[in-house]
């Protein structure tokens, strides 16, 4: 029998949750600074936040039929990410401007011609309903146009995990890349993208009969063309996933390194980061290390700063995906700067979670940049998500305050974080270039 929880309790608790959070952070304020006891006081504190904000996230999660609408006003006006997870609710989030004035304009064009890399990008989550639609004729599976547009209008994190698994349980067989590498190549250059390192999962695709080998050969292929006809260059990271724990992490491993794919460069670790913590695959990143690959981990997304000290300690991660939680422990802080481990900044994918970051002039990315930590610019998942990587620019611009100066060095930043075999030989053609439309638009 399902157990009838009441509307304004549960709003209740998840209030007195953010007071709780809140004192919390005043408390903490209050610890001295470079005292022995300072650095494990504020992580105790941080682990006693981030479990409160794990039940906040538990309330979010409820079902709950048919609620007040003059309640559910006040939530909207106090608590977006809150409203939009209640079940029968469908809150639209304002798009960005468009009508921008005319020095937003000069900026965004810019912006857009300037040459790019981008290093966190989920070619799944880079299939526009368009060629999903063409994916549909292609293998002649009924679909109606009508349920596409209301698949990507989604509002809230269930509507989002609905989406990217029916556009995984879309692709039935390998030549399907190549419809999805060319949504890809069309994102790239729509966006001035030159060189990318691009995220695929393949547990569920394996899951549903699809061949790694042949996957895997159909993107070395794709991407080669690409690369020979004067596009954009394309490498892959192969997602090994925490959420079905480390043996499948390691199968995932295994089939990568019998597939012997010139343009599979390395591992990431996804997946739901509070079912798999880092430290559990220090052994499959070991492995991954010791045969040729790179190794990168999505961590302080969803969990607190321990996750990212442990995929930079534990696993050596070579890029961290997200770490929106670092902020909250001073020594990872210190640490990341003082190995120069890059951070994979995504804004508009960490507005949509919620977890750490609500609004975008919240987002850690100013802190870090001006600690002296490395960051590099990205959209995640940006058909799903509605934003390009030039918007994610503007982000930056618009709501943190970073110069046009400041952009081109993240971009820098960007280039040299790759695992391109000579990011400073593409970065000197690359600094003509933007000399020139620094000129061109009087920047």
């Amino acid at each position: 029998m399902n157990q009838v929880v009441r509307f304004e309790h549960v709003y209740e608790r998840i209030q007195a949750v953010d007071r709780d959070i809140a004192e919390l952070k005043r408390l903490k304020a209050r610890i001295p600074e470079g005292r022995d006891f300072t650095a494990p006081l504020q992580v105790a504190f941080d682990k006693q936040i981030n479990d409160l904000l794990n039940e906040k996230i538990a309330y979010e999660d409820l079902e709950i039929e048919s609620p007040p609408e003059d309640l559910l006003h006040q939530i909207f006006q106090a608590d977006m990410v809150t409203a939009s997870q209640i079940r029968g609710v469908a809150p639209t989030v304002a798009p960005s401007p468009r009508d921008l004035s005319a020095a937003d304009k000069k900026i965004m064009s810019f912006i857009r011609e300037m040459p790019k890399v981008e290093l966190h990008l989920h070619m799944e989550a880079c299939i526009s309903k368009e060629t999903l639609a063409g994916m549909f004729e292609k293998n002649k599976i009924d679909y109606s146009m009508d349920e596409l547009e209301k698949k990507y209008q989604f509002s809230d994190l269930k509507g989002f995990i609905e989406l990217f698994l029916f556009i995984l349980d879309a692709i039935k067989t390998p030549d399907d890349f190549e419809l999805i590498f060319n949504n890809l190549r069309s994102y790239m250059e729509a966006n001035h993208i030159r060189y990318a390192e691009v995220f695929l999962a393949p547990s569920r695709m394996i899951q549903n009969g699809l061949d790694f080998n042949e996957i895997a050969q159909t993107l070395d292929r794709v991407s080669n063309e690409c690369s020979r006809s004067g596009g954009p260059e394309v490498k892959f990271l192969i997602d090994v996933s925490r959420t079905f724990g480390a043996d499948n992490a390691s199968k995932n491993l295994q089939r990568i390194i019998a597939a012997k794919a010139t343009n599979i460069i390395g591992i990431g670790l996804g997946g739901a980061e509070l079912m798999g913590p880092a430290r559990l695959f220090g052994d499959v990143f070991a492995q991954a290390r010791a045969n040729g690959l790179r190794a990168v981990a999505h961590a302080g997304e969803d969990d607190g700063p321990w996750s990212v000290r442990d995929s930079v300690e534990i696993l050596k991660a070579e890029r961290v995906g997200h770490a929106t939680s670092a902020i909250q422990d001073p020594s990872l802080v210190e640490l990341m700067k003082e190995k120069q481990v890059p951070i994979e900044i995504c804004i508009t994918s960490n507005l949509f979670t919620g977890k750490y970051v609500r609004e975008p002039q919240d987002h850690p990315l100013r802190r870090y940049y001006d600690e002296g930590l490395v960051c590099t610019i990205n959209t995640d998942d940006p058909e799903i998500f509605h934003t390009d990587l030039t918007d994610e620019y503007f982000k930056c611009y618009k709501h943190l305050d970073f110069t046009v100066s400041e952009l081109v060095d993240l971009n820098r930043q960007s280039v040299y974080s790759s695992f391109m075999s000579n990011p400073a030989r593409l970065w000197k053609g690359y600094s003509k270039e933007i000399q020139l439309l620094r000129e061109k638009y009087k920047l």
